[in-house]
């Protein structure tokens, strides 16, 4: 017979809205229990105290099983919580660093881990403190490494391979919101001679030792940007039923109404792992470092016929803003935003990437355009007539019609590029049915840039400049008559009719 001793441990956990959530620890001879119940009583400060430091003990354990459970009872209670009260003691108490070091664990430790503290930087009073302490505790490159490791194709470990990918991805987000975060990540991992220097290297002929070791010191040991590009950008990690704009299920709409949006779409979305890179990346290029990175350019030589080709890291995302994951776009739409803060690149932005059509196409609906507003504009941008739909997520309409505005803010050069692309027409219609207030603003913000006459310039002259350009004099190029009208296949009376 199996003998079995349950000793009762510590029956408290945390104290929010008035009740007790109590902890009872239930050790046997063969594993570990945890049981969460809501109690009415209440506890004293020292016996919270002490509750705290145990939890915390049971996340350092030595046991598979303590760790597991603790980690559960962790999320447990930060979800049932009525208030911030549980992860603001939590955060208070250390429980970062041991969840930190836990989300390296493989399997459902890991996860839950992650799951934690995802929720804990993105919520309550002590969220920054908490991005704090992670920082501190070299969880940065923690989340990297989760986000390059390997991966099994078998089921189970390939869904739970996405799920660690997801939420650490969603944690580096959260983790570079902050400068210090961003510079941790960009400034560590992508040294701003990096490309400089394996150039020079090549072309370098001395021999000198000491310029060869300091050269190498200067080469990036991480480009921890760079290999978690290749991956957002590869189709092999994303399901066939990927992410959609189909909003969380209604059961979970409570739930989710004071939550933040990086945690809710962490929760409910793991199809796509590497989706929160683009968050990572607009975070990333609030520096002058991270701009540097997306606007840097590569060229290529074709061997074949001779010619050398140019890309960079801003042209490589664009084709994300038409993603059907809402996330990817948003988060390629603040990248964009911020790219446009950097006025000496407005140029090489409108003429060579031709950036305009980008930022509009998301902004175009549906409506039909007449022959006038037609002229000058991107035929991509009206081709698909009433199948057209315009971006639905909001933050994301923002993020391009601010791009706009910056553009328009960089100089005459850029605005008169700007009216030649005829922005005006697709801003116009889409102030028609834009229902938020902070994105129409932008949207007359933008208009009182492109319409207006600029300084030295006779009343109009901008709206004359336009259609000189676009020919507004011109009739349109029309198809040829039927061969029948040119032959005289048919009279005028081709019904015989008087």
């Amino acid at each position: 017979t199996q003998c079995i001793a349950d000793q009762h441990h510590n029956p408290s956990f945390s104290s929010f809205g008035g009740k007790t959530l109590h902890l009872f620890i239930f050790v046997s001879w063969n594993y570990p229990r945890f049981q969460l119940q809501i109690s009415t009583t209440k506890m004293s400060d020292n016996d919270e105290t002490s509750m705290y430091h145990d939890l915390i003990g049971f996340l350092q354990s030595n046991r598979q099983d303590l760790r597991l459970a603790a980690v559960q009872a962790v999320a447990s209670a930060i979800k049932s919580s009525g208030s911030d009260d549980a992860a603001v003691k939590l955060i208070k108490f250390g429980a970062t660093r041991p969840l930190s070091k836990l989300t390296s664990q493989p399997g459902i430790i890991g996860v839950v881990a992650l799951q934690n503290l995802t929720w804990l930087s993105s919520q309550g009073p002590s969220a920054s403190q908490c991005v704090e302490d992670l920082i501190e505790c070299g969880a940065t490159s923690r989340m990297a490494e989760i986000g390059l490791s390997k991966h099994e194709r078998d089921q189970e470990t390939w869904v739970s391979w996405k799920k660690r990918v997801n939420y650490a991805m969603a944690l580096l987000v959260n983790m570079t919101r902050t400068e210090k975060g961003a510079v941790d990540l960009v400034g560590r991992t992508l040294p701003d001679e990096a490309v400089v220097v394996v150039a020079e290297q090549k072309e370098t002929t001395t021999n000198d030792k000491d310029d060869a070791i300091e050269t190498e010191e200067k080469l990036p040991s991480k480009p921890t940007l760079e290999l978690l590009l290749s991956r957002f950008l590869s189709k092999d990690y994303i399901m066939d039923d990927t992410t959609t704009d189909t909003p969380p299920e209604d059961n979970d709409k409570d739930n989710n109404k004071d939550k933040d949006t990086t945690t809710i779409d962490a929760d409910n979305r793991h199809e796509d792992p590497y989706q929160h890179f683009a968050a990572i990346l607009m975070n990333a290029t609030q520096l002058e470092a991270g701009r540097r990175f997306l606007l840097r350019i590569q060229r290529t030589n074709n061997n074949s016929s001779g010619s050398t080709t140019t890309s960079s890291v801003l042209q490589a995302i664009l084709p994300q803003l038409r993603s059907p994951n809402p996330i990817r776009r948003r988060g390629v739409a603040g990248t964009l935003k911020n790219s446009c803060l950097e006025k000496d690149a407005a140029w090489w932005l409108l003429e060579e990437v031709k950036l305009t059509k980008h930022l509009l196409y998301p902004l175009a609906g549906p409506e039909e355009l007449d022959v006038d507003e037609k002229r000058g504009l991107d035929p991509d941008l009206w081709l698909e007539g009433p199948d057209k739909q315009r971006e639905p997520d909001d933050l994301t309409r923002l993020y391009l019609v601010e791009s706009i505005l910056l553009l328009c803010a960089t100089g005459r050069k850029s605005r008169e590029s700007l009216r030649l692309s005829r922005v005006y027409v697709i801003l116009k219609w889409a102030d028609m049915v834009e229902e938020r207030e902070d994105v129409s603003e932008r949207i007359n913000e933008c208009v009182q840039y492109i319409r207006r006459d600029e300084e030295g310039t006779e009343e109009g002259s901008s709206d004359q400049a336009v259609q000189m350009a676009i020919g507004g004099n011109r009739l349109l190029a029309l198809p040829a008559p039927t061969a029948s009208n040119e032959i005289g296949g048919l009279s005028e009376d081709y019904d015989d009719v008087d």
